[in-house]
Protein backbone atom coordinates (compact mmCIF):
# COMPACT_ATOMS: atom_id res chain seq x y z
CA UNK A 1 0.00 0.00 0.00
CA UNK A 2 3.06 2.39 0.29
CA UNK A 3 3.23 5.04 -2.53
CA UNK A 4 6.07 3.94 -5.48
CA UNK A 5 9.20 5.60 -4.64
CA UNK A 6 9.49 7.07 -8.40
CA UNK A 7 5.70 8.58 -8.41
CA UNK A 8 5.86 12.02 -7.18
CA UNK A 9 2.42 13.21 -5.42
CA UNK A 10 2.40 16.08 -8.72
CA UNK A 11 3.56 13.86 -10.86
CA UNK A 12 1.38 13.68 -14.93
CA UNK A 13 0.54 10.04 -13.78
CA UNK A 14 -1.87 10.68 -10.80
CA UNK A 15 -4.24 12.35 -12.31
CA UNK A 16 -5.19 9.35 -14.36
CA UNK A 17 -5.44 7.22 -11.25
CA UNK A 18 -8.31 6.60 -8.79
CA UNK A 19 -12.18 6.09 -10.31
CA UNK A 20 -12.64 5.84 -14.26
CA UNK A 21 -13.47 9.31 -15.80
CA UNK A 22 -12.61 10.93 -12.44
CA UNK A 23 -10.11 14.04 -13.15
CA UNK A 24 -7.67 14.68 -10.54
CA UNK A 25 -6.31 17.87 -8.87
CA UNK A 26 -3.39 18.41 -8.66
CA UNK A 27 -2.38 19.90 -4.87
CA UNK A 28 0.50 22.09 -5.59
CA UNK A 29 -1.24 23.66 -8.35
CA UNK A 30 -4.73 24.07 -6.29
CA UNK A 31 -2.45 25.66 -3.34
CA UNK A 32 -0.22 27.89 -5.87
CA UNK A 33 -3.38 29.56 -7.51
CA UNK A 34 -5.24 29.80 -4.18
CA UNK A 35 -2.40 31.71 -2.43
CA UNK A 36 -1.72 33.68 -6.14
CA UNK A 37 -5.62 34.62 -6.04
CA UNK A 38 -5.11 35.17 -2.36
CA UNK A 39 -2.29 37.62 -2.93
CA UNK A 40 -3.58 39.75 -5.91
CA UNK A 41 -6.85 40.22 -3.88
CA UNK A 42 -5.54 41.16 -0.76
CA UNK A 43 -3.26 43.69 -2.97
CA UNK A 44 -6.46 44.97 -4.80
CA UNK A 45 -7.85 45.79 -1.58
CA UNK A 46 -5.19 47.42 0.22
CA UNK A 47 -4.91 49.50 -2.99
CA UNK A 48 -8.27 50.95 -3.03
CA UNK A 49 -8.41 51.27 0.80
CA UNK A 50 -4.82 53.28 0.67
CA UNK A 51 -6.08 55.30 -2.17
CA UNK A 52 -9.39 55.84 -0.72
CA UNK A 53 -7.04 57.08 3.00
CA UNK A 54 -5.02 58.82 0.90
CA UNK A 55 -7.54 61.10 -0.66
CA UNK A 56 -9.53 62.08 2.10
CA UNK A 57 -5.99 63.01 3.95
CA UNK A 58 -5.76 65.24 0.98
CA UNK A 59 -8.85 66.48 0.89
CA UNK A 60 -8.70 67.44 4.57
CA UNK A 61 -5.38 69.03 4.19
CA UNK A 62 -6.40 70.93 0.96
CA UNK A 63 -9.81 72.13 2.55
CA UNK A 64 -7.81 73.14 5.84
CA UNK A 65 -5.24 75.41 3.65
CA UNK A 66 -7.89 76.71 1.46
CA UNK A 67 -9.81 78.03 5.06
CA UNK A 68 -6.14 79.37 6.11
CA UNK A 69 -5.78 80.91 2.87
CA UNK A 70 -9.59 82.24 2.67
CA UNK A 71 -9.50 83.65 5.77
CA UNK A 72 -5.57 85.54 5.27
CA UNK A 73 -7.53 87.29 2.09
CA UNK A 74 -10.17 88.24 3.87
CA UNK A 75 -8.42 90.13 6.56
CA UNK A 76 -6.45 91.94 4.04
CA UNK A 77 -9.16 92.76 2.10
CA UNK A 78 -10.68 94.03 5.42
CA UNK A 79 -7.98 96.32 6.30
CA UNK A 80 -7.86 97.82 3.13
CA UNK A 81 -11.11 98.77 1.78
CA UNK A 82 -14.38 99.96 3.00
CA UNK A 83 -16.63 98.68 0.54
CA UNK A 84 -17.26 96.43 -2.23
CA UNK A 85 -16.08 98.60 -5.11
CA UNK A 86 -12.65 99.55 -3.32
CA UNK A 87 -12.32 95.65 -2.54
CA UNK A 88 -12.84 95.12 -6.19
CA UNK A 89 -10.05 97.33 -7.08
CA UNK A 90 -7.94 96.32 -4.63
CA UNK A 91 -8.05 92.47 -6.49
CA UNK A 92 -8.37 93.89 -10.54
CA UNK A 93 -4.62 96.24 -9.12
CA UNK A 94 -3.46 92.45 -7.65
CA UNK A 95 -2.97 93.96 -4.46
CA UNK A 96 -3.65 90.43 -3.22
CA UNK A 97 -1.83 87.93 -5.13
CA UNK A 98 -3.87 84.84 -5.05
CA UNK A 99 -2.05 81.55 -5.74
CA UNK A 100 -2.11 80.30 -9.31
CA UNK A 101 -4.11 77.08 -8.84
CA UNK A 102 -6.86 79.18 -6.34
CA UNK A 103 -9.74 80.57 -8.18
CA UNK A 104 -10.87 83.95 -6.42
CA UNK A 105 -14.45 85.18 -6.66
CA UNK A 106 -16.55 88.07 -5.14
CA UNK A 107 -19.86 88.06 -4.82
CA UNK A 108 -22.50 90.66 -4.11
CA UNK A 109 -25.16 90.55 -1.30
CA UNK A 110 -27.42 90.21 -4.12
CA UNK A 111 -25.45 87.43 -5.56
CA UNK A 112 -23.69 88.86 -8.12
CA UNK A 113 -20.17 88.43 -9.29
CA UNK A 114 -18.45 91.58 -8.64
CA UNK A 115 -15.60 89.70 -9.65
CA UNK A 116 -13.45 86.41 -10.83
CA UNK A 117 -9.70 86.45 -11.53
CA UNK A 118 -10.80 82.77 -14.13
CA UNK A 119 -13.60 84.15 -15.89
CA UNK A 120 -15.61 87.71 -17.27
CA UNK A 121 -18.21 88.40 -14.78
CA UNK A 122 -20.48 89.60 -17.17
CA UNK A 123 -20.78 85.96 -18.14
CA UNK A 124 -21.42 84.15 -14.95
CA UNK A 125 -24.97 83.43 -13.14
CA UNK A 126 -26.29 84.62 -9.97
CA UNK A 127 -24.27 83.04 -6.90
CA UNK A 128 -26.89 83.92 -4.29
CA UNK A 129 -28.12 79.97 -4.22
CA UNK A 130 -24.77 78.16 -3.96
CA UNK A 131 -24.58 76.98 -0.32
CA UNK A 132 -21.05 78.26 0.31
CA UNK A 133 -22.40 81.74 -0.58
CA UNK A 134 -25.77 80.98 1.44
CA UNK A 135 -24.04 79.53 4.80
CA UNK A 136 -21.34 83.14 4.50
CA UNK A 137 -24.26 85.27 3.98
CA UNK A 138 -26.06 83.60 7.05
CA UNK A 139 -23.12 82.67 9.69
CA UNK A 140 -20.17 84.70 8.41
CA UNK A 141 -18.71 81.72 6.88
CA UNK A 142 -19.69 78.80 4.50
CA UNK A 143 -17.57 75.85 2.57
CA UNK A 144 -18.59 73.10 -0.05
CA UNK A 145 -17.23 70.66 -2.48
CA UNK A 146 -18.61 70.05 -5.91
CA UNK A 147 -17.44 66.44 -8.21
CA UNK A 148 -17.28 66.80 -11.79
CA UNK A 149 -17.87 63.02 -13.64
CA UNK A 150 -16.62 63.97 -16.65
CA UNK A 151 -13.00 65.46 -15.29
CA UNK A 152 -12.90 62.98 -12.07
CA UNK A 153 -12.17 66.40 -10.25
CA UNK A 154 -13.47 67.60 -7.35
CA UNK A 155 -13.71 71.60 -6.91
CA UNK A 156 -13.60 72.84 -2.98
CA UNK A 157 -14.94 76.04 -1.87
CA UNK A 158 -14.75 78.07 0.98
CA UNK A 159 -16.15 81.61 1.62
CA UNK A 160 -16.23 84.14 4.26
CA UNK A 161 -18.70 87.11 4.32
CA UNK A 162 -16.35 90.33 4.46
CA UNK A 163 -17.17 93.52 6.95
CA UNK A 164 -18.33 95.21 3.72
CA UNK A 165 -21.35 92.51 3.21
CA UNK A 166 -20.07 90.90 -0.08
CA UNK A 167 -18.51 87.46 0.14
CA UNK A 168 -15.28 86.45 -0.36
CA UNK A 169 -14.99 82.84 -2.03
CA UNK A 170 -11.96 80.97 -3.09
CA UNK A 171 -11.82 77.34 -4.89
CA UNK A 172 -9.12 74.83 -5.63
CA UNK A 173 -10.12 71.77 -7.86
CA UNK A 174 -8.16 68.67 -7.64
CA UNK A 175 -8.49 65.08 -8.60
CA UNK A 176 -11.34 63.06 -7.06
CA UNK A 177 -10.43 59.47 -5.58
CA UNK A 178 -11.03 57.93 -8.75
CA UNK A 179 -8.71 60.08 -10.80
CA UNK A 180 -5.86 59.56 -7.94
CA UNK A 181 -6.75 55.70 -8.73
CA UNK A 182 -6.34 56.14 -12.48
CA UNK A 183 -3.25 58.08 -11.97
CA UNK A 184 -2.06 55.31 -9.93
CA UNK A 185 -3.04 52.19 -12.08
CA UNK A 186 -0.68 51.74 -14.23
CA UNK A 187 2.38 51.78 -11.57
CA UNK A 188 0.13 49.61 -9.70
CA UNK A 189 -0.61 47.00 -12.31
CA UNK A 190 3.34 46.73 -12.94
CA UNK A 191 3.53 46.62 -8.97
CA UNK A 192 0.59 44.09 -8.69
CA UNK A 193 2.17 41.96 -11.42
CA UNK A 194 4.69 41.23 -9.88
CA UNK A 195 3.75 40.60 -6.27
CA UNK A 196 1.03 37.67 -8.02
CA UNK A 197 4.35 36.56 -9.90
CA UNK A 198 6.67 36.25 -6.53
CA UNK A 199 3.25 35.03 -4.45
CA UNK A 200 2.87 32.40 -7.31
CA UNK A 201 6.56 31.28 -7.23
CA UNK A 202 6.48 31.00 -3.49
CA UNK A 203 3.28 29.38 -3.35
CA UNK A 204 4.41 26.99 -5.99
CA UNK A 205 7.75 26.30 -4.14
CA UNK A 206 5.87 25.61 -0.99
CA UNK A 207 3.23 23.34 -2.50
CA UNK A 208 5.77 21.37 -3.89
CA UNK A 209 6.86 21.11 -0.44
CA UNK A 210 3.67 20.09 1.07
CA UNK A 211 3.67 17.94 -1.22
CA UNK A 212 6.33 15.91 -1.43
CA UNK A 213 5.35 15.18 2.60
CA UNK A 214 2.42 13.20 1.56
CA UNK A 215 4.06 11.28 -1.51
CA UNK A 216 7.01 9.88 1.55
CA UNK A 217 3.93 8.68 3.38
CA UNK A 218 4.49 4.58 4.01
CA UNK A 219 0.70 4.01 4.05
CA UNK A 220 1.62 0.40 5.34
CA UNK A 221 3.03 1.83 8.63
CA UNK A 222 0.69 4.99 8.62
CA UNK A 223 2.29 5.89 12.40
CA UNK A 224 5.55 5.22 11.73
CA UNK A 225 6.10 7.78 9.38
CA UNK A 226 8.31 11.24 10.23
CA UNK A 227 5.57 13.65 9.08
CA UNK A 228 4.61 16.59 10.50
CA UNK A 229 2.18 17.40 13.21
CA UNK A 230 -0.63 18.81 10.67
CA UNK A 231 -1.49 15.23 8.62
CA UNK A 232 -0.91 13.08 12.03
CA UNK A 233 -5.12 13.18 12.43
CA UNK A 234 -4.90 11.98 8.61
CA UNK A 235 -2.65 9.41 9.53
CA UNK A 236 -4.31 8.15 12.87
CA UNK A 237 -7.42 7.26 10.61
CA UNK A 238 -5.66 6.07 7.98
CA UNK A 239 -4.29 3.20 10.54
CA UNK A 240 -7.47 2.96 11.96
CA UNK A 241 -8.77 2.27 8.59
CA UNK A 242 -6.08 0.06 7.98
CA UNK A 243 -6.13 -1.60 11.24
CA UNK A 244 -10.51 -1.89 10.71
CA UNK A 245 -9.70 -3.71 6.93
CA UNK A 246 -7.24 -6.00 8.52
CA UNK A 247 -10.04 -7.03 11.26
CA UNK A 248 -12.91 -7.65 9.08
CA UNK A 249 -10.58 -9.57 6.80
CA UNK A 250 -9.57 -11.83 9.18
CA UNK A 251 -13.10 -12.18 10.78
CA UNK A 252 -14.10 -12.98 7.32
CA UNK A 253 -11.66 -15.64 6.64
CA UNK A 254 -12.42 -16.80 10.40
CA UNK A 255 -16.07 -16.64 9.95
CA UNK A 256 -15.63 -18.51 6.12
CA UNK A 257 -13.55 -21.19 7.98
CA UNK A 258 -16.59 -21.62 10.66
CA UNK A 259 -18.83 -21.65 7.49
CA UNK A 260 -16.89 -24.48 5.68
CA UNK A 261 -16.91 -26.33 9.14
CA UNK A 262 -20.12 -26.34 9.67
CA UNK A 263 -21.30 -27.25 6.72
CA UNK A 264 -18.97 -30.35 6.33
CA UNK A 265 -20.35 -31.65 9.23
CA UNK A 266 -23.97 -32.59 8.14
CA UNK A 267 -22.61 -32.66 4.50
CA UNK A 268 -20.68 -35.53 5.64
CA UNK A 269 -23.27 -37.03 6.96
CA UNK A 270 -26.02 -36.88 4.53
CA UNK A 271 -23.41 -38.14 1.75
CA UNK A 272 -22.14 -41.11 3.67
CA UNK A 273 -25.76 -42.33 4.67
CA UNK A 274 -27.15 -41.79 1.31
CA UNK A 275 -24.29 -43.34 -0.39
CA UNK A 276 -25.23 -46.61 1.81
CA UNK A 277 -28.37 -46.31 1.15
CA UNK A 278 -27.46 -46.03 -2.68
CA UNK A 279 -25.51 -48.98 -3.09
CA UNK A 280 -28.11 -51.04 -1.53
CA UNK A 281 -26.26 -52.08 1.44
CA UNK A 282 -28.29 -50.97 4.43
CA UNK A 283 -30.27 -53.02 5.30
CA UNK A 284 -34.29 -52.21 5.12
CA UNK A 285 -35.04 -51.85 8.70
CA UNK A 286 -32.46 -49.19 8.62
CA UNK A 287 -33.55 -47.71 5.30
CA UNK A 288 -36.00 -44.91 7.86
CA UNK A 289 -33.32 -44.65 10.13
CA UNK A 290 -30.91 -43.35 7.84
CA UNK A 291 -33.68 -41.13 5.70
CA UNK A 292 -34.56 -39.77 9.37
CA UNK A 293 -30.87 -38.56 9.97
CA UNK A 294 -30.30 -37.42 6.67
CA UNK A 295 -33.89 -34.78 7.34
CA UNK A 296 -32.37 -33.96 10.59
CA UNK A 297 -28.95 -33.12 9.16
CA UNK A 298 -30.68 -31.01 6.00
CA UNK A 299 -32.85 -29.67 8.43
CA UNK A 300 -29.57 -28.41 10.35
CA UNK A 301 -28.25 -26.94 7.31
CA UNK A 302 -31.40 -24.90 6.37
CA UNK A 303 -31.66 -23.39 9.72
CA UNK A 304 -27.85 -22.12 9.59
CA UNK A 305 -28.70 -21.31 5.99
CA UNK A 306 -31.26 -19.39 7.09
CA UNK A 307 -29.18 -17.68 9.99
CA UNK A 308 -26.68 -16.70 7.66
CA UNK A 309 -28.77 -15.50 5.58
CA UNK A 310 -30.74 -12.92 8.54
CA UNK A 311 -26.91 -11.60 9.73
CA UNK A 312 -26.03 -10.89 6.05
CA UNK A 313 -28.80 -9.08 5.76
CA UNK A 314 -28.78 -7.12 9.27
CA UNK A 315 -24.82 -6.39 8.36
CA UNK A 316 -26.13 -4.69 5.03
CA UNK A 317 -28.72 -2.88 7.30
CA UNK A 318 -26.03 -1.62 9.49
CA UNK A 319 -23.41 -0.75 6.98
CA UNK A 320 -26.62 1.65 5.46
CA UNK A 321 -28.54 2.89 7.91
CA UNK A 322 -30.62 4.14 5.08
CA UNK A 323 -31.34 0.49 3.64
CA UNK A 324 -34.86 -0.04 5.33
CA UNK A 325 -36.35 3.36 5.86
CA UNK A 326 -39.91 1.94 5.90
CA UNK A 327 -38.94 -1.12 7.88
CA UNK A 328 -37.46 0.51 10.57
CA UNK A 329 -40.48 3.00 11.04
CA UNK A 330 -42.98 0.50 12.94
CA UNK A 331 -44.85 0.78 16.06
CA UNK A 332 -44.00 -2.68 17.46
CA UNK A 333 -45.85 -3.96 20.85
CA UNK A 334 -43.49 -6.01 22.91
CA UNK A 335 -46.09 -7.35 24.66
CA UNK A 336 -47.36 -9.08 21.60
CA UNK A 337 -43.98 -10.06 20.39
CA UNK A 338 -43.37 -11.99 24.09
CA UNK A 339 -46.79 -13.59 23.30
CA UNK A 340 -46.11 -14.23 19.74
CA UNK A 341 -42.77 -16.14 20.41
CA UNK A 342 -44.28 -17.69 23.67
CA UNK A 343 -46.62 -19.37 21.63
CA UNK A 344 -44.69 -20.24 18.99
CA UNK A 345 -42.10 -22.16 21.10
CA UNK A 346 -43.99 -23.60 23.60
CA UNK A 347 -44.78 -27.12 21.42
CA UNK A 348 -40.33 -27.23 21.69
CA UNK A 349 -40.34 -26.19 25.84
CA UNK A 350 -42.99 -29.16 25.99
CA UNK A 351 -40.77 -31.55 24.80
CA UNK A 352 -37.74 -30.42 26.86
CA UNK A 353 -40.09 -30.90 29.88
CA UNK A 354 -39.42 -26.49 30.29
CA UNK A 355 -41.93 -24.62 31.32
CA UNK A 356 -42.63 -20.92 29.66
CA UNK A 357 -44.41 -18.18 30.19
CA UNK A 358 -44.62 -14.56 28.91
CA UNK A 359 -44.87 -12.06 32.18
CA UNK A 360 -46.10 -8.46 30.21
CA UNK A 361 -47.67 -5.03 31.32
CA UNK A 362 -51.05 -5.57 30.50
CA UNK A 363 -51.12 -9.25 33.64
CA UNK A 364 -51.01 -6.21 35.95
CA UNK A 365 -53.41 -3.88 34.28
CA UNK A 366 -50.33 -1.62 32.52
CA UNK A 367 -50.23 0.20 29.62
CA UNK A 368 -48.72 -1.92 26.49
CA UNK A 369 -44.98 -0.72 26.04
CA UNK A 370 -44.76 -0.26 22.40
CA UNK A 371 -40.83 0.41 20.65
CA UNK A 372 -39.71 1.81 16.93
CA UNK A 373 -38.23 -0.22 14.74
CA UNK A 374 -39.25 -3.53 12.44
CA UNK A 375 -41.37 -5.73 13.84
CA UNK A 376 -40.61 -9.32 12.43
CA UNK A 377 -36.66 -7.98 12.97
CA UNK A 378 -37.68 -7.76 17.01
CA UNK A 379 -39.88 -11.18 16.85
CA UNK A 380 -36.73 -12.96 15.29
CA UNK A 381 -34.21 -11.44 18.08
CA UNK A 382 -36.66 -13.04 20.87
CA UNK A 383 -37.28 -16.07 19.11
CA UNK A 384 -33.48 -16.25 19.39
CA UNK A 385 -33.03 -15.62 22.85
CA UNK A 386 -36.07 -17.32 24.07
CA UNK A 387 -35.05 -20.70 21.83
CA UNK A 388 -30.81 -20.66 23.16
CA UNK A 389 -32.65 -20.42 26.61
CA UNK A 390 -34.88 -23.36 26.43
CA UNK A 391 -32.03 -25.34 24.23
CA UNK A 392 -29.86 -24.82 26.97
CA UNK A 393 -32.21 -25.69 30.16
CA UNK A 394 -32.42 -28.62 32.55
CA UNK A 395 -35.01 -30.89 32.34
CA UNK A 396 -37.85 -29.44 34.67
CA UNK A 397 -36.49 -25.73 33.82
CA UNK A 398 -38.49 -22.79 33.12
CA UNK A 399 -37.80 -19.67 31.49
CA UNK A 400 -39.64 -16.80 31.38
CA UNK A 401 -40.15 -13.77 28.53
CA UNK A 402 -40.18 -9.97 30.42
CA UNK A 403 -41.66 -6.62 29.00
CA UNK A 404 -41.17 -4.22 31.20
CA UNK A 405 -39.72 -0.41 31.57
CA UNK A 406 -36.22 0.20 33.68
CA UNK A 407 -36.01 3.02 36.38
CA UNK A 408 -35.38 4.95 33.38
CA UNK A 409 -38.38 4.21 31.87
CA UNK A 410 -36.73 2.78 29.20
CA UNK A 411 -38.67 -0.12 27.45
CA UNK A 412 -36.69 -3.38 28.51
CA UNK A 413 -36.72 -7.28 26.89
CA UNK A 414 -35.70 -9.54 29.53
CA UNK A 415 -35.31 -13.95 29.03
CA UNK A 416 -35.09 -15.07 31.94
CA UNK A 417 -34.17 -19.04 32.48
CA UNK A 418 -33.09 -21.32 35.06
CA UNK A 419 -30.69 -23.43 32.28
CA UNK A 420 -26.81 -24.49 33.05
CA UNK A 421 -25.95 -21.09 33.05
CA UNK A 422 -22.90 -18.83 31.38
CA UNK A 423 -19.38 -18.31 32.85
CA UNK A 424 -18.59 -14.70 34.29
CA UNK A 425 -15.56 -14.64 31.78
CA UNK A 426 -17.59 -16.17 28.79
CA UNK A 427 -20.72 -13.86 28.77
CA UNK A 428 -18.73 -11.06 26.13
CA UNK A 429 -18.34 -14.11 23.87
CA UNK A 430 -21.42 -15.31 23.04
CA UNK A 431 -22.51 -12.98 20.92
CA UNK A 432 -19.43 -13.75 18.61
CA UNK A 433 -20.38 -15.62 15.82
CA UNK A 434 -20.33 -19.11 15.60
CA UNK A 435 -19.32 -19.09 19.90
CA UNK A 436 -20.69 -21.92 21.52
CA UNK A 437 -20.11 -22.22 25.38
CA UNK A 438 -20.14 -26.10 25.22
CA UNK A 439 -19.84 -27.47 21.62
CA UNK A 440 -21.42 -30.91 22.43
CA UNK A 441 -24.38 -29.65 23.62
CA UNK A 442 -25.07 -27.23 20.96
CA UNK A 443 -24.49 -30.18 18.58
CA UNK A 444 -26.97 -31.75 20.55
CA UNK A 445 -29.51 -29.74 20.82
CA UNK A 446 -29.12 -27.99 17.06
CA UNK A 447 -27.67 -24.81 17.92
CA UNK A 448 -25.70 -23.10 15.31
CA UNK A 449 -23.95 -20.80 17.05
CA UNK A 450 -25.67 -17.78 14.97
CA UNK A 451 -28.55 -17.05 17.44
CA UNK A 452 -26.85 -14.33 19.52
CA UNK A 453 -25.34 -12.79 16.93
CA UNK A 454 -28.38 -11.89 15.28
CA UNK A 455 -29.41 -10.39 18.48
CA UNK A 456 -26.41 -8.29 18.56
CA UNK A 457 -26.91 -6.86 15.55
CA UNK A 458 -30.83 -6.74 15.50
CA UNK A 459 -30.48 -4.74 19.34
CA UNK A 460 -27.77 -2.15 17.79
CA UNK A 461 -29.90 -1.51 14.45
CA UNK A 462 -32.69 -0.40 16.79
CA UNK A 463 -30.43 1.35 19.09
CA UNK A 464 -30.54 -0.95 22.07
CA UNK A 465 -28.30 -2.38 24.59
CA UNK A 466 -27.52 -6.53 24.98
CA UNK A 467 -26.62 -7.51 27.97
CA UNK A 468 -26.13 -10.89 29.94
CA UNK A 469 -25.78 -11.64 33.63
CA UNK A 470 -26.33 -14.54 35.90
CA UNK A 471 -29.77 -15.76 37.68
CA UNK A 472 -29.18 -17.14 41.26
CA UNK A 473 -28.73 -19.62 42.24
CA UNK A 474 -28.51 -20.79 38.40
CA UNK A 475 -29.50 -19.89 34.80
CA UNK A 476 -28.85 -16.73 32.56
CA UNK A 477 -30.79 -13.53 32.32
CA UNK A 478 -30.35 -11.77 28.52
CA UNK A 479 -31.66 -8.01 28.97
CA UNK A 480 -32.04 -5.95 25.53
CA UNK A 481 -32.95 -2.12 26.90
CA UNK A 482 -34.22 0.65 24.31
CA UNK A 483 -33.99 3.49 23.99
CA UNK A 484 -36.35 6.11 26.13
Amino acid sequence: MSAPSGIRADSPSDSSTGAPGVARRMLSRTIARTVMMATAGVAVVCALFFAAVFYLVVDDRAARDLEAECKAFAEVLDDRSGDAVSTVALLDEDAVIAPSDTRVTLVDEDGSVLYDNRADVAQLENHALRPEVIQAMETGEGRSGRYSATLDEETLYHSIRLDDGSVLRLAVTQASVWGVLQSLALPYAALLAAAVLAAFLAAWAISRKIASEFSTVDLDHPLENDAPQEIVPLLERLDAQKKSIDAQAAERRRFTANVSHELKTPLTVISGYAEIIDRGIARPEDVQKFAGLIHAEAQRMKMLVDELLTLSRLDDAQAAAEAMPVAMDQDVSLTQVAHAVAARLEPAAERRNVSLRARTPDEDGLSDIVVRGNARMLEEMARNLVENAIRYNVEGGRVVVDVSRDRRGAPMLRVVDTGVGIPPELREKVFERFFCVDESRSKETGGTGLGLAIVKHAAQLHGAKVRVYGNDPRGSVFEVTFPV
